[in-house]
């Protein structure tokens, strides 16, 4: 009789032990093993490392999708303000390129002093602002077209170092994974309460 309480008493915790490490397995299993482990039959290796080709495919697939389609790096790149760039520009040319030579002209030289220089950098200022626009749309649509970023982000993804990403995945997580693991102990508890329960009252009193 004895023997039977104690272990009536320890079922719970036992179940409750069962439920947590269940839990810490499953979290385990999405990083590891890194490579495939044959145990038997059965081939063994983690979520991630063995799905992380079509994780990457799947991700930039849903990325072009939903974000680029939309034009969205045409969108970006056109909210870039080429204004202090366009003035900078223009006086590097005008007072360190375009001057120098106006003013190793013959003849025409010896008119180009600072004052003509600083008209032809408002001048300059002014065209490059005019023309800004139509330049940036020509750049945006040309990088769309250019540029694979579908092919990228899932090289990038795919090549992605997975000690790396599991650092950062446990460092994001790490409460939830917590909290996952505790819940396997709370309904594995809980699943142990209710079989002593059906036990006791299906009048089992030794084994």
């Amino acid at each position: 009789m004895m023997s039977t309480t104690i272990l009536f008493i320890l079922t719970p915790f036992l179940t409750a032990a069962i439920g947590w490490f269940t839990n810490w397995v499953a979290i385990q299993m999405l990083f590891r093993p890194r490579q495939p482990m044959r145990i038997f039959m059965w081939r063994w290796q983690g979520l991630i490392p063995r799905r992380q080709k079509q994780l990457a495919a799947e991700a930039a697939e849903i990325i072009e999708r939903e974000i680029l389609q939309q034009h969205m790096i045409q969108q970006e790149i056109r909210k870039i303000e080429l204004g202090p760039h366009l003035e900078e520009t223009a006086h590097k040319l005008v007072w360190e390129r375009i001057g120098p030579q106006l003013r190793a002209l013959p003849l025409l030289g010896g008119f180009i002093n600072d004052n003509t220089l600083a008209k032809f950098e408002v001048i300059a200022v002014a065209e490059m602002k005019k023309e800004a626009p139509n330049l940036i749309d020509k750049v945006a649509a040309n990088f769309e077209e250019s540029v694979n970023l579908r092919q990228i982000i899932e090289d990038n993804i795919a090549a992605f170092d997975l000690e790396r990403l599991e650092a950062i995945v446990n460092q994001v997580a790490k409460r939830e994974f917590r909290t996952i693991e505790r819940l396997g102990a709370v309904l594995g508890f809980i699943i142990g309460c209710v079989q002593v329960g059906l036990f006791y009252l299906a009048g089992v009193t030794s084994f």
